[in-house]
């Protein structure tokens, strides 16, 4: 049941986070009880201000009536000799106006004493909660961030990013909040609720104790009422990540937005995610608004029935001895309220912050498929080459399978080129080899050894990639060829641009290698995006070469620019290439033609136009296209 709670929840997740953090959090409790101490301590001097000066009366009344108060009492004129030792030998104030004088200003010095030393233990108690919540806090996103980054291209082919986004913004943001009351209010006002207790009881046992039974039928039908609120919070944040996923989308395709002249239709999209929002929203805040009320009336009840107890018992069996004794007990007792108020708010923080962690916990929950073998090989060599035998691939929530019993040997050395129409599984194979994803069926082996046999590092650098699609961070030029060889020398970056042809216009730039590229090179064109990737992967100098339609998406003069490039970078290594333009593959070694998730056809281009098989009727295809463009 604990378990199941939004305390258990918020632990389970927080869980890891929190152990490296066991000390400060002791300490934490620690200054929060001295806290707690610090703040009712005072409320026991009223007693004595009363009745040592205010309103005279024997301590011996107090001493008959309530043990527990004659101690505090005898405490107070010990330290009232201390403090005052010029008052005459009567130190219970009863000496005069001088005495009432000295027992005024030891109240005083105490209460200022007290209040001192109480604002050092809160702003240490403060600092220290703070850090160790936002350290969990800043732990749980990096823990979030490496477990996203580490799940495969399945996952990433699946999620939706303006959700992911709000989990790790907003729903982190909510599980911070959580913390920060935790440590700090749901730490410190228990502690407060039980040292006004201590007080009350202290001057009233029997009234306190009466109290003490009837708190649980205030708190009992407020925790109730707080399942609600854990309930709603779930459906509440799953509507703010689909009102992100639009406006993610809104803006990340702006360009298409603007040519269709869809802004309103996107914005009336955008509107209507926002009014499921707002409403999942406002139900869970009725809850909370429910819980909120209930607080304040069963307390003021409460508070008023005590009231009217203690003033029939005190009338009918004298159960307060002095007005200071009286006030001391109601002063405890007010507190309680504003305790119970705080609590509940907290927990109903606490309670809207369960959705935020069971979405945090479901990312984490999802399994990394992608995982190095313990006994990993190391590679440093293509050997004998790669071989895929007999490989299946099916993703999830596909009927069909996207490869099915592909068996291909790729020689070291040489440039093979995948080709066939869309969905045929090119791009699978290349997700494959670059792991990816991992094959449902089947193996891939490198010089005989199972793929995923392999140390994920050493395979990660035998190949370097351009895809068809140039991605380029909000970063210079000279970072972003970079990503290729984080160590590299300026001597070795501007030898790469130069192998990708892309040198002297990275030179006309206004500050040259330092020019920012805006986000995702959006300053660039396409074919300049293209060179400065692949740069990035002459730079890396790896055997093996994968290229994903790597000119495919370019005019026909960026398109030469870039060929140009990719010649250089293909010499003396193993190329694997899809290719959309059966005409830039001419030249390859080997032609390998898909359909279906199939192989139907090898060979060299002249070998399969004399086939006549379907590479010829790609090419023929092909050919009337470009003819009929050129009339």
């Amino acid at each position: 049941m604990v378990k199941d709670s939004s305390f258990g929840k918020l632990y389970r997740l927080l869980a890891g986070d929190l152990r490296p953090q066991l000390g400060k959090l002791v300490l934490v409790t620690l200054l929060g009880s001295v806290v707690a101490f610090g703040e009712k301590a005072p409320m026991l001097l009223i007693v004595p201000l009363f009745s040592r000066v205010l309103f005279s009366a024997p301590a011996g009344d107090a001493q008959q009536h309530n043990p527990a108060m004659a101690a505090v009492l005898e405490l107070f004129d010990r330290v009232l000799a201390q403090v005052a030792p010029w008052v005459s030998s009567d130190a219970t104030g009863n000496g005069g106006e001088q005495g009432k004088l000295a027992v005024l200003a030891t109240v005083a010095v105490l209460m200022f004493l007290l209040t001192a030393l109480n604002a050092l233990a809160q702003f240490v108690l403060t600092l220290l909660s703070r850090w160790v919540a936002l350290r969990v806090v800043v732990d749980l996103r990096q823990r979030l961030a490496r477990h996203i980054i580490g799940l495969s291209m399945r996952y990433h082919g699946e999620r939706q990013f303006g959700d992911v986004l709000s989990r790790i913004s907003s729903d982190v943001n909510q599980t911070l909040n959580s913390v920060n009351l935790t440590l700090k209010d749901l730490v410190q006002q228990p502690l407060q609720l039980v040292g006004a207790l201590v007080v009350a009881a202290i001057v009233a046992p029997l009234p306190t104790l009466v109290v003490l039974v009837a708190l649980p039928l205030v708190i009992a039908p407020i925790a109730k009422l707080g399942r609600r609120v854990r309930k709603r919070s779930t459906k509440s944040l799953a509507s703010l990540g689909a009102s992100l996923e639009v406006l993610t989308q809104m803006f990340t395709g702006i360009r298409t937005v603007k040519a269709f002249r869809a802004e309103e239709r996107e914005l009336g999209r955008y509107r209507e995610v926002n009014e499921k929002y707002l409403g999942a929203a406002m139900k869970m805040v009725r809850a909370v608004a429910t819980i909120e009320a209930a607080t304040t009336l069963f307390s003021h009840l409460g508070f008023a029935l005590v009231l009217v107890v203690a003033g029939w018992a005190t009338l009918e069996f004298s159960i307060f001895t002095s007005a200071g004794e009286m006030a001391t007990f109601f002063a405890g007792i007010g507190m309680i309220y504003t305790h119970v108020k705080r609590i509940t708010t907290a927990v109903n923080h606490v309670q809207e912050s369960a959705g935020a962690a069971d979405r945090l916990s479901a990312i984490l929950d999802e399994r990394q498929d992608i995982v190095e073998h313990a006994s990993a090989r190391a590679v440093h060599s293509l050997g004998r080459g790669i071989e895929f035998e007999r490989v299946g691939f099916t993703y999830p929530a596909q009927a069909l399978p996207a490869l099915s019993g592909v068996s291909l040997h790729v020689r070291p050395g040489e440039t093979l080129a995948l080709v066939g129409p869309s969905g045929a599984g090119k791009t699978t194979m290349i997700d494959l080899l670059a792991r990816f994803i991992d094959v449902s069926q089947g193996r891939i082996t490198v010089d005989g050894h199972d793929l995923r046999e392999l140390k994920l590092d050493d395979w990660t650098h035998m190949y370097a990639m351009v895809g068809q699609v140039p991605f380029l961070f909000h970063a210079t030029v000279r970072e972003n060829i970079l990503y290729g060889k984080p160590s590299a020398s300026p001597a070795e970056i501007e030898a790469a641009a130069r192998a990708a042809h892309i040198h002297e216009f990275i030179q006309s730039l206004p500050q040259g290698y330092e020019t920012i590229v805006g986000d995702q090179g959006a300053r660039l064109s396409g074919g300049q995006r293209q060179r400065i990737t692949i740069a990035r992967a002459v730079l890396k100098n790896a055997p093996l070469l994968l290229l994903d339609e790597a000119t495919s998406a370019l005019d026909s003069e960026s398109e030469a620019e870039v060929q140009r490039a990719l010649d250089g970078l293909m010499r003396e290594r193993t190329v694997i290439v899809i290719a959309h333009r059966l005409s830039t593959i001419r030249n390859a070694d080997r032609i390998v033609v898909l359909d279906r998730g199939a192989i139907v056809e090898v060979g060299r281009h002249e070998e399969l136009l004399a086939l006549g098989g379907h590479y010829a009727r790609l090419h023929a295809m092909q050919f009337r296209a470009a003819a009929a463009a050129a009339q």
